[in-house]
């Protein structure tokens, strides 16, 4: 029997739920958790290739937590556990070097607690740092993610991705990961959350699916 790709991504939210005051917040608890709907691929291709923040470069699946905290230290924090386990780093720009922002990096049950499997990205008010960030030292940029980003509009969406519409928008792609024996597949999705018709908060998340006969 094969797995069916659009059960394992509803089954990842349901096991994701979001947290409230203490857990993850914002953006990140929005692509963690199930505030998208990430069911359909309707994307051709991946989008998301490479992640660079300032100095580092990163991978989803492959970069580990504790590889962005000894880049950029701050405190790696925990909500749940077993399926429903979260761990990740958080830093909060004031808009003195880099935009205001609140940055996720975030690894689940896939990513076993340690591996980066979600980086989100929000708007903020540079005086209000979340309780589940840290401030973000003076060496850290707001993620590059090789596809619209803070600020973009309704009209850059529509040209990066073929389609685009309303407030909350979601994309996933669905490619072959790199196992020998070419047995799992990838799925990418990426949501955006827009406010007065600018980007005020995106990110990307992949989680590697075996496909079973």
């Amino acid at each position: 029997m094969r797995l069916s790709f659009a059960v394992t991504i509803a089954a990842l939210a349901l096991v994701s739920p979001v947290y409230a005051a203490g857990g993850l917040s914002g953006m990140g608890a929005n692509l963690f958790g199930n505030y998208f709907n990430f069911a359909k691929s309707n994307l051709s291709k991946a989008p998301v290739k490479k992640i660079t923040a300032g100095p580092m470069a990163m991978e989803l699946q492959h970069t580990k937590l504790a590889d962005i905290k000894k880049r950029f230290g701050g405190t790696v924090r925990k909500q749940g556990d077993g399926a429903g386990i979260g761990t990740w780093l958080c830093y909060h720009t004031d808009g003195s070097k880099a935009p205001a922002a609140n940055t996720w990096f975030i690894s689940n049950n896939f990513g076993g607690g340690e591996f980066i499997m979600i980086v989100a990205v929000e708007a903020a008010d540079p005086a209000k740092m979340p309780a589940d960030c840290d401030a973000a030292p003076a060496n850290f940029a707001l993620p590059d993610l090789g596809i619209p980003g803070l600020d973009a509009t309704t009209a850059d969406l529509k040209g990066a991705f073929g389609a685009a519409s309303g407030s909350k928008i979601a994309y996933r792609a669905d490619y072959p990961a790199a196992d020998a024996l070419g047995t799992a597949i990838t799925a990418q999705y990426i949501g955006y959350m827009l406010k007065s018709g600018k980007v005020a908060g995106y990110g990307v998340g992949e989680t590697a699916i075996a496909n079973v006969k």
